[in-house]
Parts: structure tokens; C-alpha cells; sequence
């Protein structure tokens, strides 16, 4: 039974590929067939799962690939597919009828909320939980609700990798061997909070407020409860230096590039460098596996055109901190500054219309900032001019419904520095109608 129920499923795999359809449908094929099927794999001793709001897939693929470098044969989930049937499909393709995987490691990352599922059937030495935000507010509720769905999927003898800095990640914490990563303070953190959204500042242990000796970014710093112990663990991998400006970080003693030169992107990378030095592999080693991944990698948020400076910032729908992110990124820059916000479609994968994520947004950050106009569009481009006026921005606002309009009206009716905050469906469009002749 677990042979021919393999052997089919391969045969839906190569009718995918030959299609040019990747999808889910071997897995839930195969475990319809036999409910057991997870049981027939022969596993390498070696599993790490990657989980959280957001960067998963960023972090996963980083591990994956300095893995590769460093002479290990891995597995990992690169198209995406996070659930329990993309998992199971993932196996199929890379198994034998005899269900042995041809690798020394599984990477995979898994939707947070599927955690209790997928980790039951393939069970990780090593978690990554990246972060726990709002993000899908629809789908996923509230934090504590997807922070307990993933409380549920762990075990005392997994080993966890976390961002010693963010206090709301502590809760995961009980027997486990933990190792965390974290930043130092540097000249972009800060004394004050910017933000009045924070996930967690309260102390897990006596509820008093936490307080802060710094920020870097809504409630992740140095933190610390003035009632009791608790406070920021010591930070085992520590980014001693942060260069925004020259795309690097300083990790341990190891200089790092970074493709993006946003918070996020050194989170990740910390993250995935802690991963693999806890397999083994040196930190020198680690930092040019890094290297070599971004070396060639142009960084598409920031060209030149015509003279005028233009950065585009992928953001991700539903999800107000990698909003926040963003807006924190524009603040570093002086001088006058035109803004585009706007998407096609809230979501690729779910159809949800509601917007109240827009409320978790600091927008009134933006009123610190020389603002020129701020440019909505698309399908919600009336909706994300209500929450600017609520933020009273109203008089810097301008609304179109389709992007050539609004990049027609940047050209001819604005001087300022450009920055595009927009989801994925606009990310190259809005590229390549601001792109002709640009010096990139």
C-alpha cells in the first residue's frame, strides 16, 4: 500500500511538472489513500522547522542554502507550500519508493498556525520562530491565538532558536535548550518608543510594564521588567554593527552582506547564521555562504531615475509590523518625500476584504516626516486615504485607481524622493514604468 500510494503520487508529480502546475495534490492524494503514509519515510536525523508571522521563507531558504555550500545534501520547501499537504508533497518528491528522502537535513518552513499538525508528523530537532505579529488579522486572529497554536505543537526536547529581544517570544520557553540572537544597540536604535501598537510590553511574570534601556523596533530591545528578574536573556549571536547604508551587518565578529537594508532582513540573517553555526559550520564560512547568495543580487528597492531617488519597499499585506518597518526605512532619509501606497489584491493565497489591519498601521509617524504627497492606488486606495485622514494627512493625499495614472502624475506633479510601499503585485509593474533609462 505505501509503495503504490508513492508511486502514484510521483505520477501526479511529473504530470504537475509537466503541466507546469506545482501544487499541494500529491500530498492530499496520498495521505486520502493512507492516513499512515507520513510513517513510511525514512527521515535523516537532521529536521528544522521555521516558523512565525513573517520571514519564514527568507530564513528557511538562507539555512537551505549555506547548507548546500557547505557540502550538505538538503530538502527544503522553496516553492512555499507550508501546510500539511505541501509538506507531505515535499517528501514525495524527494523520496524513494522505499520512502528513504535523498538528504542530510530537512529545512521546511510551516504556517504558524499549522504547527500542531505538521510537527506531529515531521518532527523537528530545531525550531525557528521568527516572530509573532498581527498578520492576517481575518485568519489567524489575535497573537495569543497563534502563539498558543504553536505552544501546542512543541516539545521539551526541540531545540529553539529565537530573537532574544522580543519579549513576547519568551512564552515558548520551558525546557527546551534554547539559543537566541539579537542586536546590539547602534546608531539607528532609539530611547522612546515610535510606536503605540506594541505586541507585548507587559512582563510575562509579575504584569508589571515592561521598560526599555533601547529600542529597535516596536517591542523588540533591550527590555527588562522593573518589578522583577525578567529581562532580555543573554544573546549567545549578537549583530555588533549595522550598516544600512553599505548593505552589511557584523554578526560574532563576522561581517555579513544583506540584500535588503531594512530591519527584517537582518533578523532573518541573524537568525539563519545562528542555525548553522549550531551544525557546525564555521562563521567565517557562514558569512561567505551569505555573501555568495546576495553577491550578485541587485537591490531592486533603490535606483535612480531621472535624477530622482526611488526606493521600492515589497511589503506584505495583513501585517502591520512589516508596514511599520517601512516606514521606519523612510524616516531615515531627509528632505522632501513623495509616497505611493497600494496594491492589486490584499492577499494572493486568501480572499479576505477586511482592512482593519490599516487601523494597526503608525501612520501618524508620517506627520514627523517632509511630505509631499502621498499616493494612493488601486483597489483600496479610498480605504487607505481614509485611515491617512484619520492620521490627519488628508491634505497630502491623492488617489488613483490604476498605477501608470499615479506613476504619470509622480513624473509631472512631484519633486520629491519617491518611495513605493506596495505588495507584491506591484512591485515590478511600478518598477518597470519608473525604470526607462534609469541609472541602477
Amino acid at each position: 500500500m505505501n509503495f503504490l500510494t508513492i508511486l502514484m503520487s510521483k505520477l501526479i508529480i511529473l504530470v504537475g511538472r509537466v503541466c507546469h502546475k506545482g501544487s499541494s495534490l500529491p500530498g492530499k492524494f496520498a495521505l486520502k489513500i493512507n492516513k499512515n503514509i507520513f510513517k513510511y519515510f525514512k527521515m535523516p536525523k537532521t529536521i528544522i522547522a521555521v516558523t512565525g508571522s513573517s520571514g519564514k521563507g527568507s530564513t528557511s531558504s538562507t539555512i537551505a542554502n549555506v547548507l548546500r555550500q557547505n557540502g550538505y545534501r538538503v530538502v527544503h520547501n522553496e516553492s512555499g507550500a507550508n501546510l500539511l499537504y505541501g509538506i507531505l508533497t515535499l517528501l514525495l518528491e524527494n523520496s524513494n519508493l522505499r520512502g528513504e528522502i535523498d538528504a542530510d537535513i530537512i529545512v521546511y518552513e510551516v504556517d504558524e498556525r499549522y504547527t500542531k499538525y505538521v510537527f506531529k508528523e515531521v518532527k523537528p530537532n530545531y525550531v525557528i520562530i521568527t516572530n509573532i505579529t498581527r498578520d492576517q488579522p481575518p485568519r489567524q486572529g489575535n497573537t495569543d491565538i497563534v502563539a498558543n497554536e504553536i505552544k501546542k505543537a512543541l516539545t521539551n526536547d526541540m531545540h529553539l532558536i529565537l530573537n532574544g529581544d522580543e519579549p513576547n517570544l519568551r512564552q515558548f520557553v520551558q525546557e527546551n535548550e534554547v539559543t537566541y540572537y539579537g542586536i546590539a544597540k547602534n546608531k539607528y536604535s532609539y530611547k522612546v518608543s515610535k510606536f503605540n501598537s506594541l505586541n507585548t510590553n507587559y512582563c510575562p511574570k509579575c504584569h508589571s510594564k515592561l521598560e526599555y534601556n533601547y529600542y529597535d523596533f516596536e517591542d523588540s530591545g533591550d527590555y527588562y521588567c522593573p518589578k522583577c528578574d525578567f529581562k532580555r536573556p543573554q544573546i549567545e549571536y549578537l549583530v555588533e554593527k549595522i550598516d544600512y547604508d553599505k548593505c552589511y551587518i557584523k554578526i560574532n565578529g563576522t561581517i555579513v552582506n544583506i540584500p535588503y537594508n531594512i530591519l527584517f532582513a537582518i533578523t532573518n540573517i541573524a537568525a539563519a547564521f545562528t542555525m548553522c553555526s549550531l551544525l557546525g559550520i564555521s562563521n567565517d564560512k557562514i558569512g561567505i555562504s551569505i555573501n555568495n547568495i546576495y553577491k550578485n543580487k541587485k537591490l531592486l528597492n533603490k535606483y535612480n531615475y531621472k535624477n530622482r531617488s526611488i526606493t521600492i519597499l515589497n511589503n506584505k499585506n495583513e501585517n502591520s509590523s512589516t508596514f511599520n518597518q517601512s516606514l521606519l526605512y523612510v524616516s531615515r532619509f531627509k528632505g522632501q518625500k513623495v509616497i505611493l501606497i497600494g496594491w492589486k489584491e490584499i492577499s494572493r493565497r486568501y480572499k479576505f476584504d477586511d482592512l482593519s489591519w490599516l487601523y494597526d498601521i503608525e501612520f501618524e509617524l508620517l506627520k514627523e516626516e517632509e511630505i509631499e504627497k502621498i499616493i494612493c492606488v488601486g483597489i483600496n486606495r479610498y480605504d487607505i486615504a481614509a485611515r491617512l485622514k484619520y492620521a490627519d494627512l488628508e491634505d497630502k493625499v491623492v488617489t488613483f485607481e490604476k498605477l501608470d495614472e499615479a506613476t504619470q502624475y509622480i513624473e509631472n506633479k512631484t519633486r520629491g524622493s519617491i518611495y513605493a510601499i506596495v505588495n507584491f503585485d506591484y512591485v515590478q509593474p511600478f518598477y518597470d514604468l519608473m525604470s526607462e533609462g534609469a541609472n541602477k
